[in-house]
């Protein structure tokens, strides 16, 4: 895997100040999540957002304001998606060992096919295929009750899920019916704009003149079933540009429905 070109790694709140000036440099790059060892890969052609507003804070705002609570992601759905996480990753297993057991029985039916029937060395060659076939058509039917198993639990969490969507949709789009005008009111009293770009072959982008002060940078990366969320504070002061990466450990991990 490609190295990351930048050198700093932010954690935690993700907080810098530089003793820099207007520009900040970003890259976005992941680790898989089950191998903490693997070098990180950048994320190209991926969209990122420099803004000058705390967006958590504004929905924050309009979520305390409205007079109902937001629909709760029900505890027995999060049960569900995490037994299809882990159905999705016996599968894939299940998969790739039916793969390598039919692989290695259509390599011994290729040399059966260049032998003599009449020799010995085809009598051992159909021994050894015959088993072959039968731990093939183990490893199929393992695959298969794998497939069935995770095709239950993926109907199951959608029709759950469903409801719970439709109730979350109905009230985000009555409580934060203003987020566009608290926005619009963020920019005025700021004076500034937001940027956008997407970042390049190494997973960089550069948002350069930026004038000084708070800005927030923004971004979503989708996973099967969670996205990875950025919202993280930089402060333009002026000087050296400041460097920040987005992975893992800066992320909010948010459940999709």
């Amino acid at each position: 895997m490609r190295r990351l070109v930048l050198g700093l790694v932010v954690a935690g709140s993700g907080l810098l100040a530089a003793c820099g000036g207007g520009e900040v440099v970003v890259q976005a790059a992941l680790r898989p999540e089950a191998d903490e060892a693997a070098e990180p890969t950048p994320l190209p052609n991926f969209e990122i957002r420099a803004i000058p507003y705390d967006r958590d804070a504004i929905f924050d705002s309009l979520r305390a304001a409205y007079a109902t609570p937001e629909p709760e992601i029900p505890d027995s759905l999060a049960q569900v998606q995490a037994a299809l996480v882990e159905a999705q990753e016996q599968l894939a297993e299940a998969e790739a060992r039916w793969g390598t057991a039919r692989d290695s029985l259509k390599t011994l039916s290729d040399v059966m096919q260049t032998m003599s029937r009449g020799s010995a060395q085809y009598v051992v060659a159909y021994r050894d295929f015959n088993a072959q076939e039968s731990i093939e058509q183990q490893q199929r039917r393992l695959m298969d009750q794998a497939n069935q198993r995770y095709a239950a639990l993926l109907n199951a969490f959608n029709e759950q899920s469903a409801a719970i969507r439709a109730q979350r949709q109905a009230w985000g789009d009555e409580a934060f019916a203003d987020v566009n005008v608290a926005i619009e009111a963020r920019l005025k009293e700021s004076g500034l704009t937001e940027h956008w770009d997407t970042t390049d072959a190494n997973g960089v982008v550069r948002f350069q003149g930026l004038k000084k002060g708070d800005w927030w940078i923004h971004a979503r990366y989708d996973l099967p079933y969670t996205e990875l969320y950025w919202n993280v504070p930089v402060q333009v002061e002026g000087g050296d540009p400041i460097t920040l990466i987005l992975n893992r450990q800066n992320a909010q991990v948010r459940p999709k429905l």
